[in-house]
This record gives C-alpha cells, structure tokens and sequence, in this order.
C-alpha cells in the first residue's frame, strides 16, 4: 500500500469544506486540489458548470499522479452526489491510497448567511440559487457509501491528523 492519503472534503457552499481543507493541508503537508480557487484564478464564474466539471476532471488525473508519487492529496469539490464521491475514491484505491470521507455540514439558514457575509461577486448567486434552490439536491453520504472508505469525520466528529 501507499503511503498517501486521499482526504475527500464535501458538503454545501458556507458548510465549512476550505476550512477543513485547509486544516488537513496543513497538519498532512498535503496537495490542496480546489477548483474554486484555480475558477477564481482564471476570472471565471463560480456557477459555470461546464467550466467546472471540465476542469474537476483535469485535476483527477493529476490527483491520481500525485498519489502515485506518495504525496497526499486533499480534494475539495463540493462533491454533492454519491457517485461522484465514488469516482474521486476510486482514483486513490487504484494508486493504493488510503481514503477518508470529510463531510461538513450546516443548517440551511446558516449555510446562507455564511455564504452572504463571505460575499464575493457569486455571493447571491451561491445563497439563492444554489442553496435556496437546489440544496435538497446534495446526498449526504450513508453508511454503505461510509463504509468504502478508510476513515469517516462527520459534521460532528473532531477531526486530528494521524
């Protein structure tokens, strides 16, 4: 086995996914793979889908590249369905990676006022229509989903690097 570690960080916009990114990067000394920042970096919108998932897939390929190399990686997507999750695991179980699923999570109203006070020119876009339009969209992940991986933190659970 591997000696990396693939940390799969997801839940809604405003439930907390950077700050726990962040945290693991930090304690693991590992990559930080966000689309966010690399969208933002190239001045391109947030909610541009298309964009997006292009470039998601891009950087599961270097994922698994820099799994191969024995660093750790901290993937940080949103991942809202349990397929997709799915795909990004996979990446680390075919490099011999160990795998843990971070979910961080909040209710709706927070997730909202935390997305309105970080503002940012998706800011309302993000609140309205991505939370208060289409959230119930998100799967939560579930004991057989949590079971495929590694390691599970929960909303709930502390977090401390091994």
């Amino acid at each position: 086995m591997n000696d990396a570690r693939m940390y799969l960080v997801c839940g809604l916009p405003g439930a907390g996914k950077t700050t726990r990114a962040r945290q693991i990067v930090e304690a693991a000394k590992a990559v930080h793979l966000s689309p966010d920042e690399w969208i933002v970096g190239l001045g391109i919108s947030l909610v541009d889908y298309e964009f997006r998932f292009k470039l998601q897939d891009c950087m599961l390929v270097h994922a698994g590249a820099i799994l191969r190399c024995g660093a750790s990686i901290v993937v940080e997507f949103g991942s809202w369905s349990r397929d997709e999750r799915e795909t990004i695991r996979q990446v680390a179980v075919r490099e011999g990676a160990v795998t843990e699923l971070h979910f961080v999570d909040a209710p709706l109203d927070e997730l909202v006022r935390r997305v309105r006070a970080r503002g940012g020119p998706e800011a309302e876009a993000l609140a309205s229509q991505v939370l208060l339009g289409t959230s119930d969209r998100f799967e939560r992940p579930g004991p057989e989903e949590i079971a495929r991986f590694d390691r599970y933190v929960g909303p709930d659970d502390p977090w401390s690097p091994h």
